[in-house]
């Protein structure tokens, strides 16, 4: 074979190698936080997307269902209104996010989004491995569903703490924003505590 056949073959071998090395990975709602530790206090969102303007279903274990994550809740609207859940306007780069809900709407700062989106991906990957007293709960017709829920201080202090549950068939999920601003979110320690509380409550133990 003459050298200017082999030449560009060369060429093109290198090209398709250099760019099988420099090929970036794809992520997802549900592979952003792959490899974090889900106790920890704190996790990076750095390659998460922006936040849906409703929370996306999530895949439940390998059970091939999928799990309703609700709405976008603030306990206290930076206005004062109290317990408003709703969707987020489409993610800009250009304007803040609002909050719309049933009779007004909000304007959500970073910190805000923050704090949702840790709660929000930390979740998803919490239900791909679900613990087994959340599916016995499920099973049962409990706590089959979630809403985002965010407390934050810094505009009052109507709304809850922890991970809470609202009646027999919605596990609230909170984050809550600190004075300081510091965000907290929940873990599956957490996440387990609640659980057994649950289980125990409902007499499933």
């Amino acid at each position: 074979m003459s050298l200017s056949k082999i030449f560009p073959m060369v060429l093109l071998f290198l090209s398709l190698k250099a760019g099988a090395q420099t090929a970036q990975p794809v992520f997802t709602e549900d592979n952003c936080i792959d490899g974090q530790d889900l106790n920890s206090e704190d996790i990076d969102i750095g390659n998460c997307p922006a936040l849906p303007q409703l929370p996306s279903p999530a895949p439940l274990g390998n059970t091939g269902q999928m799990i309703s994550l609700g709405a976008w809740e603030l306990g206290q609207t930076a206005e004062g209104a109290i317990y408003k859940y709703g969707l987020l306007s489409v993610p800009s780069n250009k304007e803040p996010r609002v909050l719309f809900y049933e009779g007004g709407s909000s304007t959500v700062n970073s910190e805000n989004l923050t704090c949702w989106a840790k709660g929000y991906y930390r979740l998803r990957k919490i239900l791909q491995n679900p613990p087994a007293d959340y599916i016995k709960l499920r099973d049962h017709g409990f706590q089959v569903r979630f809403f985002q829920f965010q407390t934050d201080l810094r505009n009052g202090s109507t709304g809850f703490k922890e991970i809470t549950s609202y009646m027999d068939h919605l596990v609230k999920w909170v984050t809550r924003i600190e004075l300081d601003g510091t965000c907290v979110q929940p873990t599956v320690d957490k996440f387990q505590k609640y659980l057994s509380d649950e289980v125990l409550r409902r007499g499933l133990q």
